[in-house]
């Protein structure tokens, strides 16, 4: 299931220490769970040691943007939800952000009536973990699947995608069967140890190999990987949640 308030976490990154220590007393009070920090190093540092499904980022902060932050960011936890805030939410610091990937910048100083409720939105949204070696078709998906409403965590290697089968949480596994200097199965068998419930997605080019893994896995994408189908694959109640009008 995805996340409830009580095991989101938060990052607020602000240099302005009141307006850090507001953003997060406020947010401990509601239940989460918040870290803070006053720069962009500072933030890298945690985000290095501790998951986030949600980071809080201010846009004008020396040494770093909230721009260059959240892109470093990404490369470490792909399926953090970044939110900017900004005093130029009318300028060109909105259309960076915007294509950097955050998901929505919000004028400063921040309404938390606005704030609040994007918060709540976006951490129940369904975590998809992707390994597949091919970088422009994970960005791909990334890009598709956040814009409805699922965080995508990327693995593009066998090593990294048992860590993150093993340790992430996900809601549903994609899984590319022929990974460059690895195999695509001993990521499935972790997936099928350690999250029984998730829903598998197998992607493959080599239709011999997807019909030999068809019985045991939820589903199969055949390379090169309609979007659509996969949308609608994604999108349908899982085995056993189905309800009836």
């Amino acid at each position: 299931m995805p996340s409830t308030k009580n095991s989101v976490r938060i990052l607020v990154v602000d240099d302005d220490e009141d307006i850090r220590n507001n953003i997060c007393d406020i947010l401990e009070n509601l239940g989460y769970a918040v870290d803070m920090a006053a720069d962009g190093a500072a933030a890298m540092d945690l985000v290095r040691r501790q998951r986030y499904d949600i980071a809080l980022l201010d846009y004008m902060m020396p040494g770093m943007s909230g721009v260059e932050l959240y892109r470093q960011i990404r490369q470490v936890l792909p399926d953090l939800i970044a939110i900017m805030i900004t005093a130029y939410a009318g300028g060109d610091g909105a259309a960076q952000a915007c294509d950097a990937g955050t998901w929505r910048v919000l004028p400063k100083p921040v309404d938390l009536q606005a704030l609040l409720p994007l918060i709540d939105e976006v951490s129940r949204w369904p975590i998809i973990l992707v390994v597949d070696d091919d970088e422009a078709f994970c960005e791909n998906v990334w890009q598709t699947l956040r814009n409805h409403e699922y965080r995508v965590n990327l693995a593009h290697t066998e090593a990294e995608g048992v860590e993150k089968a093993g340790h992430s949480p996900y809601q549903t596994a994609i899984v590319d069967l022929g990974l460059k200097g690895g195999d695509g199965r001993h990521v499935i068998d972790i997936v099928k140890r350690v999250r029984p419930d998730a829903r598998l997605l197998v992607a493959t080019g080599n239709r011999d190999h997807g019909e030999q893994l068809a019985k045991e896995v939820e589903g199969l994408c055949y390379k090169p990987v309609d979007m659509d189908e996969l949308l609608r694959f994604l999108d349908r109640s899982p085995p056993g949640q189905e309800t009836s009008s």
